[in-house]
């Protein structure tokens, strides 16, 4: 079983954000509405917090957990809306089943997900049960783009909007899955994954599992996503900084032949230089401070830090334009070059 499933909450309890806490309070105290939408970006939890409403509306028990969790309990039904998102489906597995009686618990239960991609026509049959519904039927509808549901539907809704989880969250929930796997693992391996999740514990979690049939390692996890090792970014920094044209055009042409991901170097460079600002901005413990970076912040003014920041990240931007990123980076970081050498000779006039 993968990891996204095989630690995927089934109470409450194992959610982080104040959905959860707010969905949870309402079914203690009896006061749940007849229908939710679940809005937020994918592998946010959306389809599990439904789950998991179910879970405790129908019964905490062992079998009804298994049984739901598994989409095999008779009052629970989990439409995949990207698939069957016609009139006639709605009609025929929705309408027709609302009106029947639960058969072993003290709701019917309704998780749409993908519900965006419903038919106009599809939605406009729901707009009616989701105002009158009958007393024992629920509705969740999970989506990523809450915007598309019908307004008559979301306005008989009450809306959870999900977050993506954060850096510390992510990483909390990976090295818990480490530990119960007995994996060992570099706590810089976990930052690099919870990057590249962007905020999915979902993706996260399948991030690991792939990287877990080797060491949990900083250097695989780059290799893993293509990047160059973790001192490339710090030299090209400092070819920025030391205004070493011949420098950086060499890391970029190597990066090229080597078959790195040239873009996410440029944007891990340029978090090298957000960092300086953050040492000088705020309150970081010296024992949090990497000494190459602060040596940037100490040595270099703070608006060409941010500055030099902001045209990284352009760089960035330019990149997914087009095919000839080599060409784009290299060009783009003479031209920071320039600018920042220009700059310190008009500083010592």
């Amino acid at each position: 079983m993968s990891f996204y499933n095989k630690y995927r909450p089934s109470c409450f309890e194992d959610i982080k954000g104040p959905s959860a806490n707010i969905l949870q309070k309402q079914i203690e105290l009896n006061k749940t509405s007849h229908a939710y939408i679940l809005a937020g970006p994918p592998g946010t939890g959306k389809t599990t917090l439904a789950r998991v409403a179910a879970i405790s509306l129908i019964g905490n028990d062992e079998d009804t957990k298994t049984s739901i969790i598994n989409d095999a309990h008779p009052d629970v039904y989990e439409i995949n809306c990207a698939v069957n998102n016609g009139i006639d489906h709605v009609r025929d597995n929705i309408l027709q089943l609302a009106r029947l009686s639960p058969i072993s618990g003290k709701y019917k239960i309704f998780i749409l997900d993908e519900c965006h991609m419903l038919t106009t026509q599809a939605q406009t049959s729901l707009i009616k049960i989701t105002e009158e519904p009958p007393a024992v039927v629920k509705f969740f509808f999970c989506t990523t783009e809450p915007n598309k549901i019908l307004r008559a539907i979301r306005t008989r809704c009450q809306t959870f909007n999900l977050r993506k989880l954060s850096e510390s969250d992510l990483i909390s929930i990976l090295s818990n899955v480490c530990e119960k796997e007995s994996l060992e693992y570099e706590i810089d391996a976990l930052k690099l994954i919870t990057k590249e999740a962007e905020g999915s514990a979902r993706t996260a979690l399948s991030i690991l599992e792939q990287l877990s049939v080797l060491d949990i390692t900083e250097d695989n996890a780059r290799e893993l996503f293509n990047r160059s090792p973790k001192n490339v970014a710090k030299e090209l920094a400092y070819s920025i900084v030391n205004c070493n044209r011949s420098e950086a055009c060499r890391i970029i042409e190597a990066s090229k032949l080597e078959g790195r991901d040239i873009n996410s170097l440029i944007l891990e460079t340029s978090t090298i230089f957000m960092d300086a600002f953050r040492y000088v901005a705020l309150k970081i413990k010296k024992v949090d401070r990497d000494p190459d970076i602060e040596n940037i912040a100490k040595n270099v003014n703070t608006m060409k830090i941010v500055e030099i920041t902001e045209q990284l990240y352009n760089i960035t931007c330019n990149i997914r334009q087009t095919v000839s990123e080599d060409l784009v980076a290299m060009t783009g970081l003479l031209k920071i070059i320039d600018w920042y050498a220009n700059s310190s000779v008009n500083d010592k006039k």
